[in-house]
């Protein structure tokens, strides 16, 4: 059982491990590097790209080498991220942490702060990502200021993201002409269940004080997305939906699978790839809703929260 993602989270460690080793003598002490993505939540395979950014302090004395940086990067992972998307950019610690919801709170940022939390990890400088990951949470829990409430500001932002991720697919595979079917794929299974782990977690703050709130997400966060998952609901009720996962996973590492995927023609739902894991798709999202209702009571206040 789940030996697609077994032989993913050895693939990713083995490879985090190497980037931080590289990156350790390039980067100022700073600066971080951080990862998400793929590589982030252990489920990467050769063919996996990597998504980063390099986020600096805004009176940094040394700036950091953005060439050299993603120079390292390349050696040690071959594909690189999408152009002119969030990632492999430099970013400033304090746009992390302002205009949370704001006029000025962009896509990009938006996506930046919910993967920084929701399966954001370290490539340099582990203790300036924990250090901002804390300060983010913080910002956000500190909104909620009764005990026995779910941090409503946190859950709200990340329906947000979920829903603006929903939005974002639809244009790039219209107007922006990227690849949709596989696209498509990803937000049914690795996008869903970020953003699903992401309702529980804030779920489990109920009747807890402010700080317990924030260690209790800090603790969640710390994990990959699929063992957050088990941690919060438990391995028994996670067997039927991670089949389904590892099902998704294991087609993603074949690489014929994944070109075939890519070359999918607009609406060719015919794709005999394509309908295989679309089809696992509404299973797995079936199974979801079995998991969060057997988790959370009815009366629980989420499945009030993510209504109105």
């Amino acid at each position: 059982m789940n030996q697609a993602y077994h032989r993913s989270k050895q693939y990713s460690e083995s490879k985090l491990g190497q980037l931080r080793q590289t990156l350790q003598s390039c980067v100022p002490a700073n600066v971080a590097v951080l990862t998400f993505g793929s590589y982030a939540r252990r489920e990467a395979s050769e063919q996996s790209d990597i998504d980063y950014i390099v986020v600096n302090d805004e009176i940094a004395a040394e700036e950091p080498q953005m060439e050299i940086i993603e120079q390292r990067i390349a050696s040690i992972v071959k594909t690189e991220p999408s152009s002119g998307g969030a990632f492999a950019e430099k970013v400033a610690r304090a746009d992390m942490l302002r205009n949370l919801g704001g006029q000025n709170d962009t896509n990009h940022t938006l996506t930046r702060r919910l993967l920084l939390l929701l399966e954001g990890e370290w490539l340099a400088n582990e203790s300036s990502f924990r250090s901002l990951r804390r300060e983010l949470l913080e910002r956000y829990v500190s909104a909620t200021k009764r005990d026995h409430q779910i941090a409503l500001f946190m859950l709200n932002d990340i329906i947000r993201y979920w829903r603006t991720m929903t939005v974002d697919y639809m244009y790039k595979t219209t107007e922006d002409t990227k690849p949709w079917a596989i696209r498509n794929i990803k937000l049914i299974f690795s996008r869903k269940l970020m953003y699903t782990s992401g309702l529980f977690s804030v779920a489990m703050t109920i009747d807890r004080s402010e700080m317990a709130k924030v260690d209790l997400l800090e603790r969640l966060f710390d994990l990959p997305v699929i063992d957050r998952m088990i941690e919060i609901c438990g391995e028994s009720r996670m067997i039927r939906a991670l089949e389904s996962y590892d099902l998704f996973l294991s087609r993603l590492e074949d690489a014929k699978v994944r070109s075939e995927l890519k070359a999918v023609e607009p609406e060719n739902h015919g794709n005999a790839s394509f309908r295989e894991l679309k089809n696992e798709g509404h299973r797995f999202t079936r199974e979801l809703l079995c998991v969060y209702e057997s988790t959370f009571h009815k009366t629980h206040p989420i499945h009030r929260a993510v209504l109105f």
